[in-house]
């Protein structure tokens, strides 16, 4: 795992956040003067644009986006910058798999990079539910997101208290409960095809036919995804 940050001249901010095979590019304009047509007269408006490796948006995307952008409005202190807007723009590099969690991370990167405040930190993890019961896979590549019975990416707010001292860094504190979670259903799962829409994990755990897994290993995943974090 590599984190580069100020990889880009122009931006306020930027990152480059690399796992494994799959690598995107965050950059992070703002805030800046909103147009009127989409300003807050009571906060910043946090546009998120996902551009994939090549060719043009799809369905995939433009679900990224509203994802990523729902977790930058509950952490980026948008108050302190009224009429304003932050825009987030992530390039996908390279896409072998966990792609949204690489992106979330990057995304959160290049705002610190770009000294915008946050409430806090975040940090993604994708985890994928295997055909065996039990079997849970922290960070997946891309043929085993698709062989899996459904994959859950979830997000948790990191915090940090005050150093015991100069000498010692800042303590982390990861949230109980994940700032977001979605799943998608893969190959492996009964009844569904790949590239289904993803959807809320909560409302979609309990005896849910297309994901085809119970409440308590939606709650292993929680734990192992909060431990990854």
């Amino acid at each position: 795992m590599v984190c580069e940050l100020a990889v880009l001249n122009r931006a306020d901010g930027s990152a480059k956040w690399t796992q494994e095979n799959t690598s995107v590019m965050a950059a992070v304009y703002g805030p800046r003067q909103a147009m009127q047509r989409k300003e807050d007269a009571e906060q910043a408006v946090i546009e998120v644009v996902f551009k994939p490796r090549s060719g043009i948006q799809g369905n995939k995307e433009k679900e990224y986006e509203l994802i990523i952008r729902g977790a930058l409005e509950a952490l980026v202190q948008r108050g302190l910058f009224p009429r304003t807007s932050i825009m987030v723009v992530l390039q996908v590099v390279a896409d072998g798999g966990s792609l949204l969690s690489v992106a979330l991370n990057a995304a959160c990167a290049a705002l610190v990079d770009a000294g915008v405040p946050m409430s806090a930190c975040f940090a993604s993890v994708t985890c994928a539910v295997g055909a065996q019961q039990g079997e849970l896979l922290v960070d997946p590549e891309e043929n085993e997101e698709q062989a899996a019975q459904a994959t859950v990416v979830c997000a948790f707010a990191v915090r940090y208290g005050l150093p015991a001292d100069s000498s010692t860094a800042p303590p982390a504190q990861v949230d109980e409960g994940a700032l977001i979670m979605h799943t998608w259903p893969g190959k492996g799962a009964a009844g569904t095809g790949a590239g289904a829409a993803g959807s809320d994990a909560a409302g979609k755990a309990a005896g849910s036919p297309d994901l085809g897994f119970s409440v308590d290993t939606l709650l292993d995943v929680l734990d192992v995804c909060r431990v990854g974090c």
